[in-house]
């Protein structure tokens, strides 16, 4: 099963292979606040499992990676 993260239902990252792996990205690019020892993930979004992408992808395909610049 893979999983990626949701905003209002939406499918908003590509999906990762694991749960944690899903959180480890979105950490990187800043998408999580720690508090009281617990990751809390911002802007109401959430991982939710779902079919994994059609094709493969890598980490230059993440619109949201952190060394990466936003258009």
């Amino acid at each position: 099963m893979a999983y990626a993260l949701f905003k209002d239902g939406e499918k908003v990252s590509r999906t990762f292979p694991t749960r944690e792996e899903t959180w480890e990205k979105a950490d990187e690019a800043g998408l999580i606040e720690h508090t009281e020892g617990q990751r809390v993930l911002e802007d109401e979004l959430k991982i939710r499992p779902c079919p994994a992408d059609p094709e493969p992808c890598d980490d230059a395909d993440l619109d949201w990676a952190p060394d990466k610049p936003t258009s």
